[in-house]
């Protein structure tokens, strides 16, 4: 029987994840063909048309918090750019403006080298990371596949769109995986995710996985942290810190209409398929608080039988379609799910594992169907027919609830295996 990390282990044991794991050569040098191809396309799409595959627009928007706190100008009183209101507004935190007063720096060519080099670099990383967490050898072979399938990846629309437009999305999923990755013994577990919500306040929701875990060491320092990112904000920036807190952080005319068309969560859904009211509204908590429950409940299942990296992939995911509003870049969790499950395909006769992953591939893939003159970049953008836009233009949503379908399925198979199990042993 192959080991998978499907595997059931006793309840509450500590992870045990098979080490001196290596990719077999013929994967090892298909996907290094793959990735050398898509960096290299890339790049020539980027020299050819920099304002659109390398505008960094939303870096551009860090830059200029930055500078605003460094020249006491208000972050939130009006647009970034231009005067009209709602458009081009800063929603993020006082503290991540802090945060942003290195960008400040940079201008010109380096501006958009850097902020494109950082962002490519994280996403190897995280892949590095992820693989090294599976039970992959740490060597030269592993750094090598994870820049090769970090290339593959700029080919994932919420990757894409995140190096194009110089986004933060990269350094807050770093930083929660990072700590996730630390001991639950160190002491220090919790600050990168109380930094990473302190940026930006979705991943607080983490905490709540935390304490779902009982890791409440862990969460309390997550929670302080975070109210230290506050705490700050107000030191420094006390007007802007009032504004942000008393509700400008929940103005829809700044983080954008629920039925936005690109706002990819249960309420965008909710939004555009039945209107925006006060049925819809509280239709929208009563969903997200249910989605949010049974996905927190699932994620401590696979914590406890040992599979903290799908645990903590899961409520990124879950994190990402409960939220008010998440554009198609807020979802680069999409990329680790890719990850996994090419981790999970190189399992002997994973057959499900590799329809999964192509399935995934065609959904999340952006800019490979304009390799073949098509008039849209994914599949999220083909126009609606018959009505059956819902099911496509809603495409990240309803593959949350496809991962939710296969996770109860494959629990319960486990739960029926052990219990022949202990029915032979008796």
């Amino acid at each position: 029987m192959s080991v998978s990390l499907w595997a059931v282990e006793e309840r509450g044991s500590a992870p045990r994840v098979p080490r001196g794991r290596v990719i077999p050569s013929p994967v090892f040098w298909t996907v290094l063909v793959l990735g050398v191809i898509a960096i290299g396309y890339y790049v020539i799409q980027v020299f050819e048309e920099p304002v659109i595959r390398a505008h960094q627009i939303d870096l551009f928007a860090y830059r200029v918090g930055g500078s605003r706190v460094l020249n006491g100008v208000s972050l939130y009183d009006t647009p970034l750019i231009g005067d009209t209101k709602g458009v081009f507004e800063f929603v993020y935190t006082p503290f991540s403006a802090l945060t942003f007063i290195p960008v400040v720096v940079l201008s010109g060519t380096w501006f958009t080298v850097i902020g494109s080099l950082i962002n490519f670099g994280l996403l190897a990383g995280v892949v590095w990371l992820a693989l090294s967490w599976l039970g992959y050898v740490r060597n030269v072979r592993l750094a090598t596949i994870s820049v090769a399938i970090a290339g593959v990846l700029l080919w994932c629309e919420p990757i894409r769109q995140t190096v194009i437009f110089g986004q933060v999305n990269l350094v807050l999923m770093a930083l929660v995986l990072v700590d996730f990755a630390l001991p639950d013994r160190s002491r220090w577990k919790g600050v990168l995710i109380g930094i990473a919500a302190g940026i930006k306040l979705i991943p607080a929701f983490f905490v709540l996985y935390l304490l779902f875990t009982k890791r409440f060491r862990a969460a309390a320092v997550a929670g302080a942290t975070f109210v230290g990112t506050v705490v700050l904000g107000f030191l420094v920036l006390p007007k802007d810190s009032m504004t942000f807190w008393a509700g400008a952080f929940l103005d829809p005319a700044r983080v954008g209409v629920p039925d936005h068309p690109a706002n990819e969560t249960l309420k965008g859904m909710i939004s555009r398929s039945l209107g925006v009211g006060t049925g819809q509204q509280l239709l929208w908590v009563a969903l997200a608080g249910v989605v949010a429950l049974v996905g927190l409940m699932l994620a401590r299942r696979l914590s406890l039988s040992g599979r903290e990296l799908p645990a903590v992939l899961l409520c990124g995911l879950v994190s990402t379609v409960v939220s008010p509003f998440s554009w198609p870049h807020h979802w680069v969790w999409l990329g680790l799910l890719l990850v996994y499950l090419f981790h999970l395909s190189l399992q002997p006769g994973a057959v499900f594992e590799r329809f999964a992953l192509g399935v995934t591939w065609v959904v999340t893939m952006g800019g490979v169907l304009g390799l073949f003159d098509a008039p849209v970049p994914t599949i999220m953008d083909i126009p609606s027919w018959n009505g059956l836009g819902v099911i496509w233009h809603n495409a990240y949503v309803w593959l949350v609830a496809a991962i939710f379908v296969v996770v109860i399925l494959r629990m319960g198979k486990e739960k029926a295996r052990m219990a022949e199990l202990e029915s032979a042993l008796r």
